[in-house]
């Protein structure tokens, strides 16, 4: 599947127990998000879940680019991995449809929406409100950072085109 002109950005917040996708479209509209949530258990068969999900979304709504958090190393070794393995998987899936993929640092998203490297869920969550028009109801902590990736992106390819006129 060639990326697409439509200017669709998916953003996706990595996890083995639960990634976060966003569709985000300019100016400032968040079209869907959603969480899988995966069964403990082996890990490929958690695997399997993301990506049928992914490719379901993908054949849904093709995106031009896919935005998504690099890999994070906090003091749960046990977690990185599982994020480390869904990445990978999910990667894999962008690469096989033809999606441009663009990598940012946590501290990189918090900065382009708050303005400060260390803000917290709280500060990020409240930003997006002011920015974005947010889908109505309660987003859980995934989708929600799966919107600021995808923003975070949207943003810093609106910088790069101002700085290469």
């Amino acid at each position: 599947m060639p990326p697409q002109n439509n200017g669709l950005i998916l953003g996706i917040d990595p996890g083995l127990a639960g990634t976060g996708f966003a569709f985000f479209s300019e100016p400032n509209l968040v079209l869907d998000c959603s969480t899988v949530v995966t069964i403990p258990g082996r890990d490929g068969a958690r695997l399997l879940t993301i990506t049928n999900h992914l490719r379901a979304l993908i054949a849904a709504h093709p995106p031009a680019e896919a935005s998504i958090e690099e890999l994070f190393m906090g003091r749960n070794a046990t977690s990185a991995v599982g994020v480390a393995q869904a990445r990978g998987a999910i990667l894999n899936v962008l690469e096989e449809c033809g999606v441009p993929v663009y990598e940012y640092k946590p501290s990189q998203v918090k900065v382009i929406l708050t303005g400060y490297g260390n803000a917290d869920k709280g500060q990020i969550g409240r930003m997006l409100a002011a920015q974005v028009k947010m889908p109505e109801g309660r987003l859980d902590d995934h989708a929600r950072d799966a919107i600021a990736i995808a923003v975070c992106h949207a943003r810093s390819r609106k910088f790069a085109r101002a700085a290469t006129r």
